[in-house]
C-alpha cells in the first residue's frame, strides 16, 4: 500500500523505493533484487558492487550453493584456506553451504564484521527449506562494494 509522502515524492520517501519493500520471503521468491555486479575490491579480490542504489531492508541477493556437513565444510575449508578464499557459510549448527562449485555472484560478496557490514544474511524458511537472504542493513549508492559479517574472524582482511 503506498503512502501520500511515497506518491508526492516520487517514490523516494525516507529513501525508498516504492514498491520494493515487501515480505521478505515473497522478495527471495520473485527475485526482486537490487541490480549487482562484480569488480576488484580494495577489500580482498573480487567483490559486489550495487549498481543501483538501495533503501535499508531491500533484498541483495541469495547466497546459494552446496548443502554439506561440518566434516564435509572443514575439510573444504582447509583447502580454501591453503588457496586464501572461502566460499563456506554455516546456516545451521550441522548444515552448511558451500558455494564455490555451485553459487552464484553473492559468493564473492566480502567480509566485515557486524558493526561495519552493510548488508546481513537472514534465514528465511521458504517451503520447508532454509534459504540465506542477504538484506541492505543501511541505504546503499550505486557503485558502493557490499559486505557482510561471515560469523568468524578472516585474517588479514581489510576492515
Amino acid at each position: 500500500m503506498l503512502i501520500a509522502a511515497d506518491v508526492e515524492s516520487g517514490g523516494f520517501a525516507a529513501g525508498g523505493v516504492v514498491g520494493r519493500r515487501r515480505c521478505r520471503n515473497v522478495q527471495l521468491q520473485v527475485g526482486a533484487r537490487v541490480r549487482c555486479v562484480l569488480g576488484r575490491s580494495d577489500a580482498h579480490g573480487f567483490g559486489v558492487f550495487a549498481v543501483e542504489g538501495a533503501a535499508e531492508g531491500d533484498f541483495v541477493g541469495e547466497f546459494v550453493g552446496e548443502l554439506i556437513s561440518n566434516a564435509e565444510a572443514a575439510a573444504r575449508g582447509r583447502v580454501y584456506d591453503a588457496k586464501g578464499v572461502s566460499f563456506l557459510y554455516s546456516i545451521t549448527k550441522a548444515v552448511n553451504i558451500a558455494a564455490t562449485r555451485v553459487g552464484n555472484r553473492m559468493k564473492f560478496m566480502n567480509h566485515r564484521t557486524t558493526v561495519h557490514a552493510n548488508v546481513e544474511a537472514k534465514l528465511l524458511s521458504m517451503c520447508g527449506e532454509i534459504r540465506v537472504g542477504l538484506f541492505a542493513k543501511a541505504p546503499l549508492c550505486a557503485g558502493e562494494e557490499l559486505f557482510f559479517d561471515y560469523g568468524y574472524e578472516v585474517p588479514g582482511w581489510v576492515e
